[in-house]
C-alpha cells in the first residue's frame, strides 16, 4: 500500500496516511496523487479501519502541486498530463466525500493550494500552532481545484471565500481556527497525541452510526431541511436495529464504557452509502 511518497501505518482501528516528501514540503509530483488515492481506496475497503488520519512528514502538511513540475508541463505544452493531475486530485476528494470511514486531517505545518483543499475535504481538522492555510492558486494563475471552491464558501461564507481565493494569502493557525477552518489548534508537540486521542474516540464509536452521520452531514450541505430530517429518521431506525444501540443504552444505565462491535451495523452502513 505504501508508495514512494505516501506512507501508511496502522494503529489498531486507525490508519495514518503520511504525505512523505519533506524535502519539497510535501508538494505533489509524479504519481503521488494516484498513490494517495490508492491508499485511501484500500483503507476504505478494510473493515478493521474505523478512522483515517492524513498528515505530512516534516514541517509541512502539503504545499500543493509542485510548481517546478507544472513549469515542465507548460514548457512541454502537455495539457493532457496537466488535466490528468487535476482529475486525480478530484478523485481523491470524491473518495473522501463518499467513503463511510471518517477522515481527520492533522495539519502539522503549511497547507497551501491543493494541500489546503485536501485538508478541507477531510471531516475534521486538528492543527499545530505552527500550521497555516492558504489558497494561493491565483498567485500562479490557476483556479482552485481539489474541491476548494466547494468547501471553502461552505465553511467561511462566500464573501470571505472570495477574499481568500482572490488574494491567495496564508492564514495562521489561530485565525483559521476562529474562522472554522481548523476544529482545534494545539502546540506542535501535542499534535500527534491529540490526533491519536481524537481518532481513537471516533474509531471506538459504533461504526455504522458514524458512517450514517458522516453521510447525513455531507448530504445536508445540498439538501433541504425536510430531506435532512428524513435522512435522520432512516439513520436512527437503522441504528435502533443495531446491537450497538442496545449495548450503548445498557452501558449508560450500568455506568460503564460501552463495548461496541461491528455486527449489526450493516443497516446503518447501507443508509450511509
Amino acid at each position: 500500500m505504501n508508495g514512494k511518497h505516501i506512507a501508511v501505518e496502522r494503529d489498531g482501528a486507525v490508519a495514518w496516511v503520511r504525505i512523505n516528501r519533506p524535502e519539497r514540503l510535501n508538494a505533489f509530483v509524479g504519481t503521488m496523487r494516484e498513490d494517495l488515492d490508492a491508499a485511501l481506496e484500500a483503507l476504505e475497503a478494510d473493515e478493521d479501519i474505523h478512522c483515517i488520519v492524513i498528515t505530512g512528514v516534516g514541517r509541512a502538511f502539503s504545499t500543493g502541486g509542485d510548481v517546478a513540475y507544472m513549469a515542465e508541463l507548460i514548457e512541454a505544452g502537455d495539457a493532457a498530463r496537466f488535466e490528468a493531475l487535476v482529475r486525480a486530485g478530484a478523485r481523491i476528494v470524491e473518495r473522501i466525500d463518499r467513503m463511510s470511514t471518517p477522515v481527520v486531517a492533522a495539519v502539522n505545518g503549511p497547507a497551501a493550494g491543493a494541500g489546503a483543499c485536501l485538508a478541507l475535504a477531510c471531516d475534521v481538522r486538528i492543527a499545530s500552532e505552527t500550521a497555516s492555510i492558504g489558497f494561493g492558486f491565483a498567485r500562479v494563475g490557476l483556479h482552485p481545484d481539489w474541491g476548494g471552491s466547494y468547501f471553502l464558501p461552505r465553511l467561511v461564507g462566500p464573501a470571505l471565500a472570495a477574499e481568500l481565493i482572490f488574494t491567495g494569502g496564508m492564514l495562521g493557525a489561530e485565525r483559521a481556527e476562529r474562522l472554522g477552518l481548523f476544529n482545534r489548534v494545539v502546540p506542535p508537540a501535542e499534535l500527534e497525541p491529540a490526533t491519536r486521542g481524537l481518532a481513537g474516540q471516533i474509531a471506538a464509536a459504533p461504526r455504522g452510526v458514524i458512517a450514517a452521520a458522516k453521510r447525513s452531514i455531507r448530504r445536508a450541505l445540498n439538501a433541504s431541511l425536510p430531506e435532512v430530517l428524513e435522512m435522520e429518521v432512516e439513520a436512527q431506525l437503522a441504528a435502533f436495529r443495531s446491537p450497538d444501540f442496545r449495548e450503548g443504552i445498557s452501558a449508560f444505565l450500568e455506568k460503564r464504557t460501552p463495548r461496541f462491535g461491528r455486527r449489526g451495523n450493516g443497516g446503518a452502513r447501507e443508509v450511509a452509502s
